[in-house]
C-alpha cells in the first residue's frame, strides 16, 4: 500500500477519510461478489483499450484510496490528479440487465465508464488476489499439521465425493 497523506495536519489521511466515506454508504459486509463476474479481461473489453489503459496507470499510481464490496455491488474513492479537488467516489452494482456503475468525475455524469472505475476494480481484484493467497498460505500450514495418515484419508474421501478432486488428485499422482 503506498503511504497516505496527512492533509489537513490533524493526524487524519486521505485513506481514513476515503475509507470512512464509504463506509457510510452502509454497503460493507466483506464478501467475494462482483469479482466473479467482473475480469480484468471482461473489464477491458467493456470499457475499451484507452480507458482501461488510463485506469490501469491511475491504480498504477496508487491514487485509489479505498475500496469495499458488497454482495454484488462494489465502491471505492479515487484521489483525483488535481490538486484541491475531492476524490471521486465510484460504485458498480450488477442489476439483471447487467452491470450499472457510478463516478463523481465529470465523465461518470456522462454515464460512461471511466478510467476511476476501472482504477477501482483493479484494486479489488488485487485485494481479493492477496485475501486468497494468505488464507491458502494459513491453509498450508495447517495442513502440515495434520498427521500423514489423517491427510490421506480426507483427501479420499472427499475425492470418493467430488469429482474434480478425484481428477486433481490423479493427476498429482501421474506427475510424481
Amino acid at each position: 500500500m503506498p503511504c497516505w497523506l496527512d492533509p489537513t495536519g490533524d493526524g487524519s489521511t486521505l485513506q481514513d477519510e476515503a475509507l470512512t466515506a464509504i463506509a457510510r454508504r452502509g454497503v460493507f459486509a466483506r464478501v467475494q461478489g462482483i469479482a466473479n463476474i467482473l475480469h480484468r479481461e471482461t473489464l477491458a473489453m467493456i470499457v475499451g483499450g484507452p480507458t482501461f489503459k488510463r485506469g490501469q496507470e491511475c491504480f498504477t499510481e496508487g491514487r485509489v484510496l479505498g475500496v469495499e464490496s458488497a454482495p454484488g455491488e462494489l465502491c471505492g474513492m479515487v484521489k483525483p490528479q488535481e490538486q484541491g479537488r475531492a476524490p471521486y467516489e465510484i460504485r458498480i452494482w450488477v442489476r439483471d440487465e447487467g452491470l450499472a456503475f457510478q463516478c463523481s468525475c465529470p465523465i461518470g455524469a456522462k454515464l460512461q465508464f471511466c478510467k476511476h472505475a476501472v482504477a477501482v476494480t483493479l484494486a479489488h481484484l488485487q485485494k481479493e488476489r492477496l485475501t486468497v493467497e494468505q488464507e491458502i498460505e494459513r491453509l498450508r500450514e495447517q495442513l502440515m499439521e495434520v498427521s500423514l495418515k489423517d491427510l490421506l484419508d480426507g483427501l479420499v474421501r472427499h475425492a470418493k465425493l467430488e469429482p474434480g478432486v478425484h481428477a486433481a488428485l490423479k493427476q498429482i499422482c501421474a506427475n510424481e
